[in-house]
C-alpha cells in the first residue's frame, strides 16, 4: 500500500460504491461490455471486455485493471498509522480512466493503443498475462536501443 496523504483525492467524500457506479457508467459509454469488479488477498481488480474489429473480423478483447492500494496517515505520534483509504483509491482510478477516455475522444489513441497494457492475454502454456507485463520481461532481457547517437 502507498502513501497517499498528500496525493490527490485524500480527502474525498465520495464513496467506493459511488465511483464504480461512475466508472461502469462510464466504461459502458465507450462500449464496454462484461464489466467485472473481483476482490481477492484484499485487492480490488477491474476486468472488462471491449470489441474491436480488424480487418472484417470483430474480436472481443479483455483487459484487467487493478485498484490502486492507497493509505492515508492516521493518528499522531506513535499510534499514527497508514490506513487503508478505498476512497481515494477509487477516486484515483476513475480519474485515470476518464483522462485515458479524453485521449481517445480527441484522437490521440485508439481504445486498444491505450489500454494495451492492460490486454489479458493467455500464454502458450494456458497462463493468463497482460500483454504489458508480458513485454516489459522482454524488453528487461533486451539491450536497449540507442536512439541518439552522440
Amino acid at each position: 500500500m502507498i502513501d497517499g496523504t498528500n496525493l490527490p483525492y485524500a480527502r474525498t467524500k465520495i464513496s467506493p460504491e459511488k465511483s464504480k457506479i461512475q466508472i461502469n457508467e462510464l466504461l459502458k459509454k465507450f462500449g464496454v461490455r462484461g464489466i467485472q469488479w473481483t476482490w481477492m488477498d484484499n485487492i480490488e481488480i477491474l476486468r472488462f471486455i471491449h470489441e474491436f474489429e480488424m480487418e472484417g473480423v470483430k474480436h472481443n478483447i479483455a483487459y484487467e485493471i487493478r485498484v490502486p492500494e492507497i493509505g492515508i496517515k492516521k493518528g499522531s505520534g506513535y499510534d499514527r498509522r497508514l490506513v487503508r483509504n478505498d476512497s481515494q483509491g477509487y477516486r484515483v482510478l476513475w480519474h485515470v480512466l476518464k483522462n485515458r477516455f479524453v485521449a481517445i475522444e480527441c484522437g490521440l489513441k485508439t481504445f486498444e493503443n491505450e489500454f494495451l497494457s492492460d490486454i489479458i492475454y493467455k500464454l502458450p502454456d494456458g497462463r493468463p498475462a497482460k500483454v504489458g507485463d508480458i513485454v516489459f520481461k522482454q524488453l528487461s532481457e533486451t539491450k536497449p536501443i540507442k536512439l541518439l547517437e552522440s
